[in-house]
C-alpha cells in the first residue's frame, strides 16, 4: 500500500525500517526455535498460531502463543531458552534479504536511517554482523528498549528521537498489520511492503 497520506504530505526527512519480514525474512528460524522449544516442555506451536501473532515484543506475543495453556516455565524463561536456539541457527543458517532491503542499500547516506524492530537486539546483531549492515542505520530500537509493543506507537516514537526527526516527517517501511498501525498511531507516513515482496528477495541469502 502507498504511504499514508493521514500523517502528512511534506517531503520525508528520516527513514525507519522494521527489521525481520521487511529487510529479512529469519521468521521460518524463529519458528523453528520456538516449535523446538515448545515441544520441549510438552506444548505445540503450530505455524497458525506462531504467524497469527508475531510483531509485538516476546513477552506480548508468547502468551498469544500459549492461547491460556499452562506452562511449566515462566515467558522469560520459555524467551531464554527459545533464544539460544535461534542464534545457534542465526550463525549457519541461510538468510533471505527481502525486496526491501534495496530501499535501504539505496537510500544509505541520504536521509537519517533507523531500526524499530520488535526483535531482541541480540539476534538483531548477529544477522546485521553477517549481512554488513552495521553502519546502515544511525540508531537502532528494538523490543528491549519499550515498554509496549507495536501496534502501540512507542518504538517509531523513539526511533524518530533517537535521529532527531519529527515523527510526521518520518516514513516507515512495515510489514505487518501491528507495525502498520503503530506507524500510524506514531503520526508518520508508512509504505506497507507486502506488495513489494510479492516479486520475491531481492539480493538472495546470506552466506
Amino acid at each position: 500500500m502507498p504511504a499514508d497520506p493521514a500523517a502528512g504530505a511534506a517531503p520525508a526527512r528520516g527513514l525507519i525500517f522494521d527489521f525481520d519480514g521487511t529487510l529479512v525474512d529469519t521468521m521460518p528460524i524463529h519458528y523453528r526455535a520456538y516449535h523446538q522449544t515448545f515441544a520441549e516442555l510438552g506444548l505445540e506451536l503450530s505455524p497458525g498460531d506462531f504467524y497469527g501473532n508475531i510483531g509485538g515484543k516476546a513477552s506480548e506475543t508468547i502468551p498469544r502463543f500459549l492461547r491460556g495453556r499452562p506452562c511449566a516455565v515462566s515467558v522469560a524463561e520459555l524467551h531464554a531458552r527459545k533464544q539460544v536456539l535461534a542464534h545457534e541457527l542465526l550463525h549457519t543458517e541461510a538468510i533471505p534479504v527481502l525486496a526491501a532491503a534495496a530501499l535501504l542499500i539505496a537510500l544509505r547516506g541520504t536521509l537519517p536511517i533507523a531500526m524499530a524492530s520488535s526483535g531482541s537486539r541480540s539476534g538483531i546483531d548477529v544477522v546485521l554482523d553477517r549481512l554488513g549492515w552495521r553502519d546502515h542505520f544511525d540508531a537502532i530500537v528494538t523490543g528491549q528498549d519499550v515498554t509496549r509493543g507495536k501496534p502501540a506507537p512507542d518504538i517509531f516514537l523513539l526511533a524518530a528521537e533517537r535521529i532527531e526527526v519529527p515523527p510526521r516527517r518520518c516514513l516507515v517501511f512495515e510489514d505487518t498489520d501491528d507495525g502498520v498501525a503503530a506507524a500510524r498511531a506514531a503520526h508518520m507516513a508508512v509504505f506497507d511492503v507486502r506488495r513489494a515482496h510479492a516479486a520475491g528477495p531481492a539480493i538472495g541469502p546470506a552466506p
